[in-house]
């Protein structure tokens, strides 16, 4: 949750929202209510960063049903706050007076809350207009400040009180205030190092010069407004409207009018009344004739890429402005069908027709939001500029799109808590290495060239295969798996390619073979050095020309698949003895990609035992198990000769073996695994052992283990040191200086 407040802080929200569903799944297995509570309310304030309001009322749900199930009072406060400011954004400005008032009744004596009711109870009366029961409730806060020290907590409480007295002088008109408050804004800003702050009291400045004619010194905030590098949807639609209201004063009115019904489109796409009032306070004298500034446009695009609805809504305006289409449709696609969100030329019936199959018409596709894939289909006009339009609109939507997924990825790496990304079937990307190899594989995902795995078998090949497949263009087509080691050789070049019906005895049936099978997607060779001598000509001929050759047919077929090939055999060494075609290496070997064991990646294995064990557990009725100690030593510590795999298959075992709700110790373990400890268990009248933790520093370890076999050594050679010494492996004089670094005495029995 601390993680999720700071990359929010940072601007970094889909990180923030990333670790806020972690820590939601941590509490779905151990509860807490007043800590649920305060994950929703943290989940509904990066939601209307975000720009989605719903998910912010979702969030506010929870976080008062989780409050007031635990009696968590500042909880429950917090969200009748929060749902006013939310009411207020909606302009529901009666309903949001009444929760605000009901908030600053309940929280008569808590400070902070009183604060923040009061504040949020200002905002509302200056969006109705009652200015003096604004003031009144400014004065109020004026007032606890002696009782209470005159510091708040976070600069983020400041700005935000800051920011709303200076929508009170603003409604006042009186320039001086607001001049003051801006200024004061944009410093406390500057000096808590609050980016996004910073760029909206810049925009608050620049809006305040504008306003007294000052253009020339409003150009320099409003461009370091404009270069805020994560701008959400709401200071995108502000940042526009001042560009308008700049427009206006310098005379461009068609770029005003660009800039201005831009910024009310993205305050439509959020669903933010008071936002669009704001604008058009603020873009007084603009007209709202539909016209497009096609650089600002672009821009626009490039910054909306993260927020698919907002990105998808600019889209279509931007390809309707310019009369490309004769006829267009913004659709939504989800599990329930499609939905078409806006159209013309068509009716709803016929937009949600065309998006259903669209055949040959013109898509563009925006992203995901909320579960449903927002996309523009349309009717380009015939002419080639009308077709070179539209297709100009959709390349700069997937570069967008396209940068948009690379900056995310930038930030997760770069992130204060990086990604453990969970996939499945025994993928567990945490190491340096494995996290490396897997920000390879997105890289070289979307090119469509073929790659080639390879590692120990039980290292997650098919796992990296599939993330390769989900990171490409093809995600959405048949990722088909065949081991080539899963049919005699002789029934290879039969499965692979297919055959006609007739082609020899037993083909009662056509068969289209797994290449075809695959088609538009990926098709997956494991073990792929199996291949006899005899097919690998034919193999490497499609690799070639794309082209299947089944047998019994007279022409062969093309075929659009992406290869991606594996093998835990050192096709190198194959080769050398003419058993794998060289050609045929360098038409896979295209990327290659080492897989690493387990045992140069252990770090894994205790994230990988705590999840499966997790997972078994759960599935065969065991309830919460343990793992003491010792039996995670042994799991550490094996080769794992059998990797991921093999580890899965053990826990499963010591899984079904345990007691519900018990431990597992290492009597439970394979006998394999018990046989691999370095050390020996105590019997009596054995030679004690040594323990050693692994969470400490390796020279300290090694001195203590070294000191305590000294110990024992003089112990049993009756304090003899040339004794000592040749039971330790050593010479006189190691042992005498090793003695001498630990300042230890001469014992008593020395020779």
């Amino acid at each position: 949750m601390c993680v999720a407040r700071l990359e929010a802080r940072k601007g970094a929200l889909v990180e923030a929202a990333r670790h806020l569903e972690s820590a939601l799944d941590i509490l779905n297995r151990d509860p807490n209510l007043k800590i649920e509570s305060q994950l929703q309310l943290d989940g509904c304030m990066i939601a209307l960063l975000r720009g989605d309001h719903r998910a912010a009322l979702e969030r506010l749900d929870a976080a008062a049903t989780a409050a007031s199930e635990s009696g968590y009072f500042r909880g429950s406060v917090g969200a009748t706050v929060d749902r006013a400011h939310i009411l207020l954004s909606n302009g529901e400005l009666s309903e949001a007076r009444s929760l605000a008032e009901i908030a600053v009744s309940r929280s008569e004596h808590h400070y902070q809350l009183q604060v923040a009711a009061l504040d949020c109870l200002a905002n509302v009366l200056i969006g109705i207009g009652d200015l003096s029961a604004a003031e009144d409730a400014f004065a109020k806060i004026l007032r606890l400040r002696p009782q209470h020290g005159t510091r708040l907590a976070l600069h983020w409480d400041v700005l935000s009180e800051l920011s709303s007295r200076l929508a009170l002088a603003k409604a006042k008109r009186n320039t001086d205030e607001s001049s003051a408050l801006v200024i004061e804004g944009v410093e406390t800003a500057r000096e808590s190092k609050d980016k996004m702050w910073l760029a909206r009291m810049h925009l608050d400045l620049a809006e305040l010069r504008l306003a007294t004619g000052d253009v020339v010194n409003a150009i320099e905030p409003l461009t370091s407004a404009a270069a805020y590098e994560r701008p959400s949807p709401e200071l995108i639609a502000r940042t526009s409207a001042i560009k308008g209201l700049a427009a206006l004063r310098m005379g461009d009115p068609r770029g005003a009018t660009a800039a201005y019904t831009r910024s009310m489109r993205i305050a439509g796409a959020i669903e933010n009344a008071m936002l669009a009032r704001e604008v058009t306070e603020v873009c007084t004298g603009v007209t709202d004739e539909p016209a497009v500034a096609p650089l600002d446009e672009a821009i626009a695009l490039l910054e909306l890429a993260g927020y698919p609805h907002v990105l998808a809504r600019e889209a279509y305006a931007v390809l309707d402005l310019s009369g490309a289409a004769t006829a267009l449709a913004l659709v939504a696609r989800g599990e329930r069908g499609v939905r078409a969100v806006s159209a013309r030329g068509w009716t709803d019936e016929e937009a949600a027709a065309a998006a259903a199959d669209p055949g040959d018409r013109f898509r563009i596709t925006c992203g995901v939001h909320r579960d449903e894939t927002w996309e523009i289909v349309a009717d380009l006009k015939p002419s080639l500029d009308d077709r070179c339009t539209g297709i100009a609109i959709r390349k700069i939507v997937d570069t967008a799109v396209t940068l948009d997924r690379y900056r995310r990825e930038e930030k997760q790496r770069t992130a204060l808590w990086p990604a453990d990304t969970l996939e499945t079937d025994g993928g567990l990307w945490i190491s340096e290495q494995m996290a490396e190899l897997l920000s390879i594989a997105r890289r070289i995902a979307p090119s469509g060239i073929t790659v080639l795995l390879t590692g120990e078998t039980g290292t997650g090949k098919e796992v990296l295969a599939r993330a390769i497949h989900r990171a490409s263009g093809r995600g959405d087509k048949p990722f088909v798996p065949f081991n080539c080691t899963a049919v005699p050789r002789e029934m290879l070049e039969s499965q692979l390619f297919g055959y006609r019906k007739g082609a020899f005895t037993g083909a009662d049936n056509g068969f289209e073979g797994v290449i075809r099978a695959a088609a538009g997607g990926t098709l997956f060779l494991d073990e792929i050095a199996e291949i006899g001598p005899e097919l690998q000509p034919k193999l490497l001929r499609f690799l070639e020309t794309r082209e299947v050759h089944s047998l019994g047919e007279a022409q062969p077929v093309k075929v659009d698949v992406r290869i991606i090939a594996a093998t835990n055999a050192d096709l190198e060494t194959l080769m050398a003895e003419s058993r794998f075609r060289e050609d045929l290496f360098y038409r896979l070997n295209v990327a290659r990609l080492r897989l690493p064991p387990l045992r140069e990646r252990r770090e894994e294995i205790p994230p990988l035992i705590d999840h499966y064990l997790r997972k078994f557990a759960d599935e065969q009725k065991k309830g919460r198990l343990t793992l003491d100690d010792e039996t995670l030593e042994y799991l550490v510590l094996y080769a794992w000769p059998g990797n991921v795999r093999q580890l899965v298959n053990e826990i499963n075992r010591v899984v079904a073996y345990a007691e519900p709700d018990g431990t597992i110790t290492p009597a439970l373990l394979s006998p394999e695994i018990q046989a691999s400890r370095r050390t020996v268990r105590v019997h009596a009248g054995d030679e004690p052992e040594i323990r050693v933790r692994l969470d400490q520093p390796l020279n300290e370890a090694v001195d203590a283990i070294e000191r305590v076999m000294v110990l024992r050594a003089l112990d049993r050679a009756h304090g003899n040191y040339e004794g000592a010494a040749k039971l330790l492996g050593i010479s006189r004089k190691g042992l005498f200086l090793k003695r001498r670094r630990w300042g230890l005495r001469r014992a008593a029995q020395a020779s």
